[in-house]
């Protein structure tokens, strides 16, 4: 018997109920989602897919470069370090499958492919990236790499905000490049910004004051301090404090200047990090700023 369908909660006309047709034919027992591998009982994943190496891991769960044998191209393969037994913690795993299945495609976002339950494991096939700006810490980003970052990565969050998506952990973690594209993934945080969803909140060194203190009025605010936290530390080349008196500076707007930076670039990060998230702009707006009119200029979006 296979499992029920679910409600996508991030699509606007999705069902109240989750899709049952099987009703009462299904058997208690089974939980919300069986083991799902392939029809003779093999792995959907070692079937699939030729593992290649590991190239990241997290606090839940590690990524992997992996072959698929079908189309021979390479993809990354996420999956949960922990096995999820109980319904709850499954469908906790799979608010990011359903955010990224319902945003749909943008050049900007990690790109997803599939998904599935395998002895208790949830697995996400995505697009596989060069590298996230993470890797980049102790090179300091150029001000017109940053510019063109920011630029693209605030066209990924428009295009989220627009579906009512906020991201909540945006950092240079999850901040891809492929072929020269910056791309937003892992969205393992995201929620709704109606905050009709349940609110958990990412990475404390790029939270802004307002989410550390539960106050979710502005979600999408949230997502432009982090943007802006991340390009600092990345312009700067060091680690963002994760306490003490520059982390609480930051919070209230106080930012050292950034020597070899133009003052129009420092006053950009600065509002973006605005201590009252109804002064920062909006995504829209910060697509719209006419900093970004040399990159037009010279092709570089």
């Amino acid at each position: 018997m296979p499992p029920p369908c679910i409600r996508n909660p991030y699509l606007s006309d999705a069902l109240e109920t989750d899709i049952d047709p099987f009703g009462n034919q299904r058997s208690k027992c089974a939980g919300l989602f069986s083991s799902i591998t392939g029809g003779d009982g093999l792995s959907r994943y070692h079937t699939d897919f030729h593992e290649i190496e590991q190239i990241g891991a997290g606090n839940f769960s590690r990524v992997l470069k992996v072959l698929k044998r079908i189309d021979g191209c390479l993809y990354a393969v996420k999956q949960s370090i922990r096995p999820l037994y109980q319904d709850w913690e499954r469908r906790k795993a799979l608010m990011e499958v359903q955010s990224l299945a319902a945003l749909g495609s943008h050049e900007n976002i990690v790109g997803y492919y599939s998904s599935w339950f395998e002895n208790e494991h949830l697995y996400i096939q995505m697009e596989l990236c060069d590298y996230s700006l993470s890797s980049q810490k102790s090179t300091r980003l150029t001000e017109w790499d940053a510019l063109t970052a920011l630029y693209q990565l605030a066209k990924a969050l428009l295009f989220m905000h627009e579906r009512g998506i906020a991201h909540l952990d945006v950092k240079p973690d999850n901040i891809y490049v492929k072929n020269g594209v910056y791309k937003l993934g892992d969205f393992g945080c995201a929620t709704l910004l109606n905050s009709s969803l349940p609110v958990e909140e990412g990475d404390a060194r790029y939270m802004p004051q307002e989410i550390l203190n539960d106050n979710f009025d502005h979600l999408d605010k949230v997502d432009i301090f982090s943007m802006g936290a991340s390009m600092y530390e990345l312009i700067r080349g060091s680690p963002l404090p994760e306490s003490g008196p520059q982390f609480l500076n930051l919070r209230e707007g106080k930012l050292p200047l950034l020597p070899g930076h133009s003052l129009h670039f420092q006053n950009l990060l600065k509002v973006m990090m605005d201590p009252d998230p109804t002064t920062r702009p909006s995504a829209k707006e910060l697509v719209a700023n006419p900093i970004f009119d040399r990159i037009w200029r010279n092709g570089k979006t």
